[in-house]
Parts: structure tokens; C-alpha cells; sequence
């Protein structure tokens, strides 16, 4: 066997594998550095890291989170160029993180996850990728919640003729200018490009399902002087971002306190009462549900660009498509040669990465949840042996940014590792009753928040109208919760396979 070959079926075992290059991929690839694990390998499905910020390339994308918080703690970042960062410069952010950390040894490109079983006897996970199987010891989850684009099931939608694409996936060789275009839905995507390409169409029909509450964006240029400050003085920006952090923690509050959310619809009606003179469609662009009860919007052009000439807000969603013709909810039909689908993404349930991730029973998580994803702090699943997930059940955010429930939870497993190592650790189970309880005080929480009586559907929601995607309370609260792993909460066996069980230690 050739020197090659020997060390390409060593790198086919490894301690750890994670899935995902996006940004909690790296963040737990950074974590397991400090922590001294080396023996671990980031699978990416895409030829480049960045996740979202690679695959979403529509015109005018950016995050809706400031800049200032949306980046590492152990990488804090003065050159942003806004207050809200462009896609572009997001980008280029993970690529430096990367090569700060010395991460791209790590980095297995073009190897998508297509199956990851976990295998008793051995007690590794087995993963199938295109590009060969792997075994690991612990396996981490951070494929992401909005990797995979959902195209909705709408009848005579896949026989459009035309030109049709999702907007996580922009087609940049079709040129807009001239043609008639149906956007389907009004997310925090459209939100963004509807302006940018309204002024270059001939005719922009946008279907709408749901109005959504709309805020003034407070965006602005960050001059170069003030970032020439930040890298002087590490601790204003440190400062800075404690700043922001405190708002958004402000913010969050409005999910549970009524009086807060009434005084942030007042500003959105002000918004819309100003940008859209006309009385009708101000009617039909007003929420009919509580704010924050769905994903809140920041704009400052989008609205203004639904009243243009060459634009037609249809509403009620999209029910059918019948050759070129596009058919509403309201009875409002508009033949167009190009469709533009902003319908979201897969997740949980639905997402790939829970259909191909089987547990000790061979189930899927997707079959073990059933419409009811759960998990202990949203990381560990009873059933799933040395599984961790980034991104999991009510644990993510939508008020706060991501990435600091991606650092909590990549802190949270780094540490769980380290303890393995030091302890001899060969499986971790988390307690099926800790699990339930965790379960039980969560869904206790989000029982008030405006999530469940916000008198609305979203996919924060399952059938039984629980939350189970959004963290419902402070997010320090849930940074607390994870800053140290808990081994109490699991049941752990020893490296020698004789059904010891591991030595209790103190959380």
C-alpha cells in the first residue's frame, strides 16, 4: 500500500466530525482548537465555507442583525463597512476566520453527508458522503437552519415554462431587465431585492400569503475613521457590541410583554402610513396578528417599491400555476416568464440533514420527532449517542443573533469533549427524563410568548401550535444554561467497554 493510501484510510476515522462549514461549523471548529482536539474534520457539502452567506447571492443581500453582533466573540471584527452587513463582506469574514485558525486542514470540501448511522457495536457514528464513508466517535450537527431552499407544492408550478428559481439559489446569467416576474412571497429575502429589481422589470407581480409587520431600517455607512478607532481600541468595540447585545435583549422582552409589542406595531403603522399613500394597499401590506408573532421586516425601500407603477401586490399566496399564469389566493392572476420562489427553507423536520441522521434504532431524527422536534437545550437527543446539534430545537434566535446561540452551543460540546478525553468517555446518552423536563419548561416559557398567542401560523409552530424552533426567553438565559456541560444530565460509558458508569463530576 502506498504512503498516499495509508493516509487517506487513517483520515477515513477521526474523534470528530462535524457537518456544516457555515458559520456555526466554524465556530465549533474554532472552539475545538482552544479546547486542543485535533482530531476532527468539518464535512462541506459546497466547495467553499460560509454557508448562508455563500448560497444566498440575490441583489441587496445582507443580514438583518447589526454587524456588530453578527460575529464571533473570539473574532471580533472593526472593518465593518454598515451597520448591517452585505452579504459579500460577511463572506469574506468567515474566510479570514478560517484562515486565522488555521482551520482549512480540517476542512473536507465536496463531501456531502448523505447518511450518518449510529453503530452499537462499534460505537461510532458511520458516515456515508459523496465521496466516501467515515467513522467518527462524536458527531456534531451544524448543517444549519436555512441551508436546504423549500419549494412549495403548488399545482402546475413544476410545468412553469418559463424561467423559475428560489432566491437562495439566484440564476445570475437570466437578465431581469424587460420581463414580467412573479415573486412568490415577502420574506426578509424579498425584502431586499424587490426594490433592486422593481425599477429594472417591466411588470413585478409579488404574491403575498401573509402581510408582515415592516420597520424603518436605522442602516447606515460606518465611517473609516470610527473604524480606524475600533481597531485601536479593542475595548470600545468589546464595548460596542455589549451595547447591542443590550438592546436586542431589550428587544426580546416584546415577545412576552403585550404593552412592548403595541408600542412596536405603532411604529411600523407609522412606517407604512408614510411610505404607502395609498389607502388600499395599506390595508391589505397591514399584519392582522401580533407583532414578532412572525419574523419582523427591516426596511426602507421595500414598501415604498409595491407602489410603484409597474408593480401588483396579489395576496392570499400562491394556489396554482396554469402554463405562464400565476394564480393568487384573491383571485388575482398576472402571466409572467420568470418566477422567483422566497418561500423559505426545510427545517427541522423537514430539513435533509434530520431524514439521514439515524440513531440507535436505526429511526431517523426526523421519525423520532414526528412534527415535535425536542432536545436537551436544543443540542442532545435521547436515542442519539454521541449526536450534538447546532441550531437545534428552541435554540436559535430571531431577535438576538444566531451566532451567539452558535458559540453557546459550540462551547457548551467542546467542553462535554474535553471531559470525555480526560475521562475516558466512549458514549454519552442524554437521560430521556432530562430531556422531557427540559421540553416541559421550555414549552412552559414560549406558552406566553407572542410566538403561541400572537394569533398567528408560522413555521415556528408544530400541529399542536408549540413552538419548537425559537428560544423563547432572554438570550444570556440560554448562554447561562449552556456554559459549562452538565454530565449529570447524561448517562456516560467508559472507553473500555465494560458498562462502568463514568464518574459523576459536578457541573
Amino acid at each position: 500500500m502506498s504512503a498516499d493510501a495509508v493516509v487517506g484510510e487513517i483520515q477515513r476515522f477521526m474523534r470528530v466530525a462535524v457537518i456544516g462549514a457555515g458559520f456555526s461549523g466554524i465556530a465549533m471548529g474554532v472552539r475545538l482548537l482552544r479546547e486542543g482536539v485535533q482530531d476532527f474534520a468539518i464535512f462541506e457539502r459546497d466547495t467553499e465555507v460560509g454557508g448562508v452567506w455563500r448560497d444566498n447571492t440575490y441583489p441587496g443581500v445582507g443580514v438583518d442583525t447589526p454587524s456588530k453582533l453578527y460575529s464571533l466573540s473570539t473574532d471580533p471584527y472593526p472593518d465593518w463597512a454598515r451597520l448591517f452587513a452585505k452579504g459579500d463582506q460577511l463572506l469574506a469574514y468567515t474566510r479570514e476566520v478560517v484562515a486565522r485558525h488555521r482551520l482549512l486542514p480540517h476542512l473536507r470540501f465536496g463531501h456531502a453527508v448523505e447518511d450518518a448511522r449510529w453503530d452499537p457495536d462499534e460505537g461510532m457514528w458511520v458516515l456515508t458522503t459523496s465521496r466516501g464513508v467515515y467513522r467518527a466517535r462524536f458527531l456534531i450537527s451544524a448543517a444549519g437552519a436555512v441551508a436546504d431552499p423549500s419549494v412549495p407544492d403548488v399545482p402546475g408550478l413544476a410545468d412553469f415554462p418559463g424561467v423559475r428559481f428560489h432566491s437562495a439559489r439566484w440564476d445570475h446569467d437570466h437578465d431581469l431587465r424587460g420581463r414580467r416576474v412573479a415573486v412568490i412571497g415577502t420574506g426578509a429575502s424579498a425584502v431586499q431585492f424587490v426594490p433592486l429589481i422593481q425599477p429594472l422589470v417591466a411588470e413585478l407581480h409579488v404574491v403575498q400569503r401573509t402581510a408582515a409587520w415592516v420597520m424603518p431600517k436605522a442602516d447606515h455607512a460606518i465611517p473609516e475613521r470610527t473604524r480606524r478607532r475600533l481597531r485601536r481600541r479593542p475595548a470600545l468595540m468589546a464595548a460596542e457590541r455589549l451595547l447591542y447585545y443590550a438592546i436586542t435583549e431589550a428587544v426580546a422582552a416584546g415577545r412576552r410583554v403585550r404593552v412592548i409589542r403595541a408600542q412596536f406595531e405603532k411604529v411600523c403603522l407609522k412606517h407604512l402610513d408614510a411610505q404607502v399613500p395609498d389607502p388600499e394597499l395599506r390595508r391589505r401590506l397591514r399584519p392582522d396578528f401580533e407583532y414578532m408573532c412572525k419574523r419582523p421586516l427591516i426596511s426602507n425601500d421595500y414598501l415604498p417599491a409595491l407602489g410603484s407603477p409597474n408593480v401588483t401586490l396579489h395576496t392570499g399566496g400562491l394556489v396554482e400555476v396554469r402554463g405562464s399564469t400565476v394564480i393568487a389566493g384573491d383571485g388575482g392572476k398576472a402571466e409572467v416568464d420568470t418566477v422567483i420562489l422566497n418561500t423559505g427553507f426545510d427545517i427541522g423536520i423537514t430539513s435533509p440533514i434530520a431524514r439521514r441522521i439515524h440513531g440507535a434504532h436505526g429511526v431517523s431524527l426526523a421519525g423520532y420527532w414526528a412534527d415535535d422536534p425536542r432536545g436537551y437545550k436544543g443540542v442532545t437527543v435521547p436515542g442519539f449517542p454521541n449526536l450534538f446539534l447546532m441550531q437545534g430545537p428552541n435554540a436559535t434566535s430571531g431577535v438576538s443573533s444566531a451566532l451567539m446561540f452558535g458559540e453557546a452551543q459550540a462551547g457548551y460540546i467542546a467542553d462535554a469533549l474535553r471531559r470525555f478525553a480526560r475521562n475516558d468517555i466512549a458514549t454519552v446518552h442524554v437521560r430521556p427524563d432530562r430531556e422531557r423536563e427540559w421540553t416541559r419548561r421550555v414549552r412552559k416559557m414560549s406558552a406566553r410568548t407572542t410566538y403561541e398567542v400572537g394569533g398567528c401560523r408560522s413555521y415556528y409552530l408544530n400541529r399542536k401550535g408549540e413552538n419548537v424552533v425559537m428560544w423563547p426567553a432572554w438570550t444570556a438565559g440560554y448562554q447561562l444554561r449552556t456554559r459549562r456541560f452538565d454530565p449529570r444530565a447524561y448517562d456516560l460509558t467508559h472507553a473500555s467497554g465494560d458498562g462502568r458508569p463514568a464518574r459523576r463530576e459536578t457541573s
